[in-house]
Parts: structure tokens; C-alpha cells; sequence
């Protein structure tokens, strides 16, 4: 039996459960600071804070922050056409850029050389990893930032990362077991995969391989799975939810009780018509404000619904909780740990005269996702196979996902239909 006490754990418990006021004077603070270096040094902030008739002046304190206009990922998209190749939300041209990552739908985000974002080793501490732990990271390392992050994350708690990736699963089950890993960050449906792989391989799950903490993210993560997952392996896994361009904006601790906002980052849960707070732990878009020096995001939205905990947590930590995710208030969706929006559909299809019509459809099976591209055609074309394949090509290349396509006939897919349908259930 796991003692979930002494998994309990902290990244900076002094901070982690600080008095109520000094966090807000802190956090206060570094938005201040961090308003006024995106105002002076971002061209796009300023241009868009002025339109808005917001002068440097106007922004003293947290109570001030709703004045700021809500951004949303279309305008860093629409921006980064006009001002490539950041957007000029950048707050420097090249000073300070060590990385510079391509994030699905070919989303560029600078990185600096010097990980500085603690939210995500605050996640990993909440969930259980210690000093000394050896971490199978799953995460994809090709372009995008998040493997990266959690990487650096894994260091400042002094673990040791093993950078895997996604794929060659028979390979990573073997790195498990002679490595001795104790930890895996990566998705609940490929840890599952994972176990699979491993009992096909004729082991024991519990007494062959060494793991004892799993942090999963990037996937919903119902209640039944946890349980599966927990038992099959004999381990506590914990979930985290965040995006690559704010950082960790909520995490389980042991006890469940929610989801902890990390120590340096400002999370609202507002209204996503007027961009006001919601009163007295309403529902509401969760907006998040970063202190990121080169790339600052100042109430980005995520599109996901959630709400403020009123529940104290058993952990002793102080900061706000949110209760879970509730959902997303457009149409852009989350497979196998990716964000899918319309426009990126629109942009694949776009290429094809031959498509009338068409609607995606996200299923799930085995507790893994799965993608179907329904069209329908304006007329008979000679060789439809090929036709499928070359958007399934396509769709592979734009999106990083596999999937499916399948013509069918003129009125199927019904009209003011959906562009993403998810017929997923979470239980």
C-alpha cells in the first residue's frame, strides 16, 4: 500500500504555503513588472493596449488587470502571418533566444537558453517526484517545447530525465526495467500502451518493473483510467494541466482535491464574452498571465472551462484551486495530447477543390483516441484511394496526427454541422 503522506511533497514549501497577502503582493508585483517590459518592448502589446486606450500609467496594480484585453491563440496565429516570426509579441529580436520551437499548425514560440518557468517542478513535486528519481519522459522532443520543459523541470528538483519521447514502446519498456525508472511523465492512454507492451512482453508489471509515480497530462484523465492505471501498476498517478506558451497553469497533489495553481503565474477564470471575473466561484474561461521575459503572455486564453475551489487542501498549500476542467467553449479539441482548432482542418482541406463538405470526427476506443476526416465530394473523382491518402498525408503533416479519412455521400455529414465532432466519453 502506497503511504500517500510521505509521497507528499513540495518544490518551494515556504512559498508553496506562504500567507495569502504576500502572495498577492508578489504576485502583484511581477505582473506590474511584467506589464510594463511587454508595453515598452512588444510592439504588438503596445500597438493592442493602446487601441484599447491603455496607457502605460493605467496598469498600478492586480485589481487592474481586467482592464487588459483577453488574447487568444488566433491572435498570436493572426499575428505571427503579419509580424513574423513571433507575432511581436516578443519583447526582444534576437537577444535571449536560445530556442525556437514549431508548435502544431506551424505556431513558432521562442525559447530562452536560460529555463527559468518553475510551474511545471512545482507540478512534478505536487505529484510525487523527489530528488534521486529516475523519470521516463514521453513526451515528444521533436520541435515542440513541452518535452523540453518538463525536462528542465525534472532537473531543478535533481531527478534524472530520460528523454524517450513517443514511439519504439518494446525499447522503453526494456529502458524501464534496466534503468530501474521510478517515474513517467507523457499521456495516460501511452502509459497504458506501455503497459501493455510490457505485458505482452511476459512481465510483471509490479514486480519487473521499478515505477512507483506517474504524472500525466495533455489527455483527460477519467477517474476509472486513473484507478485501471493505478492498480495495474501499483502506482500513484497524478495529473497536470497546462499549455507550452503559459506553462503549468493547475496540478494534483496527493490528495486530489483539485487542481493547484503554480506560485508565478496568474490564473482568472472570467466570462469569455466580457472578459470580467466570475463572482463567487462561478463557471468561466480559465485566462492565465505568465512572467515569461522574452514571450510574455498576459491573459491569454485557453478556451477551457473551469471554476475556483472554495475547498481548503489537506497539503497545506495556500494559492488558489481549480476545480477541474470542465470542457472547452469552441470547437478546438485535445487528441493524443494536441490541440486540434477548425482553422487547421480548414487549412488542410483548403488545398482539395474536390471537398464539398466535410467534419471531423474524434473517437475514443481502448482508452485511445482516434481521428476520422468525413467528406463528402462535389462529384466522383477517378481514384478516390488515392485522393484519401494524399489528405491523410496531409493531415499527418499539418496536424502531427494520424488519421483517417473517408469519403461518403452527398448529405451525410448534416448542415450548420460541427468541424469537430467528439463522440468521446469520458465517463
Amino acid at each position: 500500500m502506497i503511504n500517500l503522506e510521505e509521497k507528499n511533497s513540495f518544490f518551494n514549501k515556504a512559498r508553496e504555503t506562504m500567507d495569502l497577502k504576500k502572495r498577492n503582493e508578489d504576485l502583484e508585483k511581477n505582473f506590474i513588472e511584467t506589464f510594463k517590459n511587454a508595453y515598452q518592448n512588444s510592439k504588438t502589446y503596445k500597438e493592442i493596449y493602446q487601441a484599447h486606450g491603455i496607457e502605460l500609467a493605467d496598469i498600478k496594480g492586480l485589481e487592474d488587470i481586467e482592464r487588459l484585453p483577453v488574447i487568444h491563440i488566433s491572435d498570436i496565429v493572426d499575428r505571427q502571418k503579419t509580424e513574423p516570426p513571433f507575432g511581436g509579441f516578443e519583447t526582444t529580436i534576437t537577444e535571449g533566444v536560445g530556442r525556437i520551437y514549431i508548435n502544431p499548425g506551424f505556431i513558432l514560440q521562442p525559447g530562452p537558453w536560460d529555463f527559468s518557468d518553475t510551474t511545471w517542478a512545482e507540478a512534478l513535486s505536487g505529484a510525487g517526484f523527489k530528488r534521486g528519481d529516475r523519470i521516463i519522459n514521453t513526451f515528444n522532443y521533436h520541435m515542440w517545447p513541452f518535452a523540453f520543459m518538463l525536462d528542465e523541470s525534472a532537473k531543478m528538483i535533481d531527478a534524472t530525465t530520460i528523454p524517450t519521447g513517443v514511439g519504439n514502446t518494446m525499447m522503453q519498456v526494456k529502458i524501464m526495467q534496466k534503468l530501474k525508472v521510478t517515474g513517467f511523465v507523457g499521456t495516460p492512454s501511452f502509459i497504458m500502451t506501455l503497459a501493455q507492451r510490457a505485458e505482452s512482453m511476459g512481465l510483471d508489471l509490479k514486480k519487473d518493473l521499478f515505477l512507483k509515480t506517474a504524472m500525466v497530462s495533455a489527455e483527460m484523465l477519467p477517474e476509472s483510467l486513473r484507478a485501471h492505471i493505478e492498480n495495474k501498476l501499483g502506482i500513484t498517478v497524478r495529473q497536470a494541466y497546462g499549455t507550452v506558451f503559459l506553462g503549468c497553469i493547475g496540478y494534483e497533489c496527493m490528495h486530489m482535491k483539485g487542481l493547484h495553481v503554480p506560485d508565478n503565474i496568474i490564473v482568472e477564470v472570467v466570462d469569455p464574452h466580457t472578459g470580467k471575473q466570475v463572482k463567487n466561484g462561478g463557471t468561466g474561461e480559465i485566462v492565465a498571465t505568465n512572467f515569461n521575459k522574452l514571450y510574455p503572455m498576459l491573459r491569454l486564453a485557453t478556451g477551457d472551462l473551469s471554476k475556483i475551489s472554495n475547498v481548503a487542501c489537506p497539503c497545506g498549500r495556500t494559492g488558489p484551486v481549480l476545480e477541474k476542467i470542465f470542457g472547452r467553449i469552441d470547437q478546438a479539441t485535445k487528441v493524443k495530447g494536441t490541440f486540434i482548432h477548425p482553422w487547421q482542418i480548414d487549412e488542410v482541406v483548403s488545398r482539395y477543390h474536390d471537398i464539398f463538405k466535410y467534419q471531423l470526427v474524434i473517437t475514443r476506443e481502448n482508452h485511445k483516441d482516434g481521428m476520422t476526416l468525413l467528406v463528402e465530394l462535389n462529384k466522383e473523382v477517378s481514384s478516390p484511394d488515392v485522393l484519401c491518402r494524399k489528405i491523410e498525408r496531409d493531415l499527418k503533416s499539418f496536424l502531427t496526427l494520424r488519421g483517417i479519412v473517408k469519403i461518403v455521400s452527398r448529405g451525410t455529414i448534416p448542415d450548420f454541422h460541427k468541424k469537430i465532432e467528439d463522440k468521446r466519453s469520458w465517463d
